[in-house]
């Protein structure tokens, strides 16, 4: 018996060894989830790293793209200004689809306008939208494509800025989630994406709308969200959730109804459960020491630098460090003196500029700068000047007092 448990714990210890030697993680990557959609995409927000996808690069017609990138649009051209009102035209009224009955005439905001677009996808917003900024439907339509390019979305051709069905028009789930963190990037668009209902007054009336993506209420971390089909069993989800300083973006597109909130569930579990996000470099780190003749140098990050890796992985493949050309005294810590490289496993690379960790000077360099601070700043050295004469003469002045003192002592003590 004692000769058996022996052997058991020798053949853990071997395999412990093993795992050591060999550097295999414990903490594996769970099972990708099966995803009912037609194709799926999950990334990390800041960075863009893919930590899922099922068809990523298939082009798909996806009315939600059209709508993310009319109402991204509208925002930039106004700025801070959405409160700038838009006249309702009539061919806005008569949009198709999905609409909230928008009075012709009317004036609403840019504001309120993509309020509609994001939360119900209201054709008739979206339209009125597109002849603010472009003027005109085809000159609009021409604007999504531009920026589509701008933001290298390689596999996206818009036809109209509602998602009406055209079969010339198409996108990716890759390409969405170009678009959907670039326009995160914007603040009105973020804190509209993350909103979850909203006042609506249209024609004296006032309701209040909802963000159709359900899983607002049903998932723990959600902080935006943007659903959409151009037929019922082909529904899309785009998601953002946040836990534990880790965001992603959920996009699940063309997938049964009744599962396109499992699927978007499955995506975020598989990045929570998996994935973390963890200083790569810290502040104020060494990262590397260098000598320019005969002073020491170290070279830091000045900000904490994140990344995203599976639990239990280091996920770095490699590093490249580059030096600047020509490094000459005096160094400035103000001046970036190289830069670090890091490689993910994934082809992610992290550029992370390094600067001395303190301004490094020759001795010459010490007393030529002083004396070239001194003559481009005369009146200044003049005033210092003067003043630390003054000190030497106060100083001199105590000095001469006591001695005086001292001195009167000692002649009155001499003559008792």
């Amino acid at each position: 018996m004692a000769n058996r448990i022996l052997i058991k714990v020798q053949c853990f210890l071997v395999l412990i060894i093993i795992v050591l030697i060999n550097g295999i993680s414990v903490f594996a990557v769970s099972e990708a989830p099966e995803i009912k959609g037609v194709s799926a995409i999950l990334v990390e927000s800041k960075r863009g790293q893919v930590l899922f996808e099922k068809e990523s690069k298939s082009r798909l017609h996806i009315s939600s793209a059209n709508k993310m990138m009319t109402a991204l649009l509208a925002l930039e051209k106004v700025g801070s200004k959405i409160d700038t009102p838009v006249t309702i035209s009539k061919n806005a009224a008569a949009a198709q689809g999905s609409i909230l009955n928008l009075e012709v005439g009317g004036k609403y905001s840019i504001q309120d306008l993509v309020y509609t677009v994001i939360l119900t996808s209201a054709n008739d917003s979206a339209t009125a939208l597109a002849e603010y900024v472009g003027g005109d439907f085809q000159s609009f339509v021409n604007i999504m494509n531009d920026k589509a390019r701008e933001l290298k979305m390689t596999d996206t051709n818009f036809t109209n800025p509602t998602g009406l069905y055209d079969e010339a028009q198409y996108t990716t789930a890759y390409d969405l989630a170009v678009l959907t963190r670039f326009a995160l990037s914007n603040p009105y668009f973020e804190h509209m994406f993350s909103s979850q209902a909203k006042l609506w007054t249209n024609q004296g009336k006032v309701e209040v709308i909802t963000n159709s993506n359900n899983l607002f209420w049903s998932y723990n971390g959600i902080d935006g969200g943007k659903t959409g089909y151009n037929e019922v069993e082909r529904q899309t989800a785009i998601t953002t959730a946040t836990r534990d300083n880790l965001r992603v973006i959920s996009i699940v597109l063309d997938s049964p109804e009744k599962s396109v909130y499992d699927d978007s569930t499955k995506l975020l579990d598989y990045g929570f459960n998996n994935y973390k996000t963890g200083v790569l470099v810290k502040k104020d780190q060494t990262l590397k020491s260098i000598s320019v003749g005969d002073k020491p140098i170290d070279l830091i990050s000045p900000i904490d630098v994140y990344y995203t890796f599976p639990i239990g992985e280091d996920y770095i493949k490699a590093i490249d460090l580059k030096l600047k050309e020509g490094i000459e005294l005096p160094v400035l810590k103000t001046e970036v003196a190289g830069t670090m490289k890091y490689i993910l496993k994934d082809n992610t690379e992290i550029g992370i500029d390094l600067y001395p960790a303190a301004n490094v000077y020759s001795s010459v360099d010490m007393f030529s700068s002083m004396v070239k601070y001194m003559i481009e700043y005369r009146d200044i050295t003049i005033l210092l000047f003067i003043l630390v004469g003054i000190e030497v003469i106060l100083v001199l002045v105590k000095i001469f007092k006591g001695l005086k003192n001292a001195l009167t002592k000692v002649l009155s003590r001499s003559k008792i």
